[in-house]
């Protein structure tokens, strides 16, 4: 089971209103993730708590008003994530 400070390998793809965007996904590929590392936006990490290889998780955040991508700031996201796997 996934917790603060496993490292998760995930695959993901984002969405606003239903629509996937630009850089909002890893296509497949796979990315490397450290729970609690606060790299991702706030509340993506923590709702992945709990989660076992092959789980799909929903996950919703808001992007913060001052993001780096104008056309993503203030917006809510829901990122369908698969967790591939888990390491301590």
């Amino acid at each position: 089971m996934n917790t603060d400070g496993n490292k998760v390998n995930i695959d993901y793809v984002g969405k606003i209103d239903g629509v996937a965007f630009d850089g909002g996904s890893t296509d497949g590929k796979g990315t490397d993730l450290v729970i609690g590392s606060g790299t991702y936006i706030d509340n993506f990490e923590e709702q992945l708590i709990g989660a076992h290889p092959g789980d799909k998780v929903e996950v919703t955040v808001v992007f913060p008003d001052d993001y780096q991508a104008a056309d993503l700031a203030g917006k809510e996201a829901v990122f369908d994530v698969t967790v591939n796997g888990i390491y301590e």
